[in-house]
């Protein structure tokens, strides 16, 4: 029973080790000298209740991974890389809270948003995506306040002021 137990403690001390450094390589800053700067482009929204086509992106990167500017109408606060994992894929995202309504005009307010992206070729491709429910089966107006907003798509090229 002795042997047993020492076994399963060393396989747990093993994987704990694995982890942390798992973990030290993944707070590692992925935001290499190329990705900083201003970026800007379009995603295009794919939720029904939404009768704006389009969500534009103004962002500007920093060396220390943190990320401000605009996602549609609204101001990204606290805006920052992480590193995402979901075998066998990697993906940047930029997490972030949100000011202000993501469409103004429609008066659609979300509180976080997620960017999923891929960085190559000097440019970032992914999408779009706020909190909220995915499925809400009521009224429009309901849907407005209450399902996350969706935009794909999207592609970010260096603002002509910073080439």
């Amino acid at each position: 029973m002795l042997n047993r137990s020492s076994k399963i403690a060393g396989l747990i001390a093993t994987l704990a080790v694995f982890l942390a450094t798992w973990n030290l390589y993944a707070a590692e800053s992925i935001v290499s000298p190329a990705m900083v700067g201003s970026w800007g482009g379009n995603a295009r929204t794919i939720v029904s209740w939404c009768h704006q086509t389009n969500l534009t992106v103004a962002v500007d990167i920093h060396a220390d991974g943190t990320v401000t500017g605009k996602i549609g109408d609204a101001t990204l606060v606290a805006g920052h890389f992480l590193n995402h994992r979901t075998w066998p894929w990697r993906h940047t995202l930029i997490i972030g809270k949100l000011e202000g309504a993501i469409v103004a005009a429609e008066d659609i307010m979300r509180s976080d948003v997620k960017v999923i992206c891929d960085f190559s070729n000097d440019s970032f491709k992914g999408q779009i995506d706020t909190n909220g429910s995915l499925c809400v089966f009521s009224s429009e107006t309901t849907r407005k306040e209450k399902m996350a907003l969706t935009a794909v798509g999207l592609n970010l090229t260096r603002t002509p002021s910073n080439q």
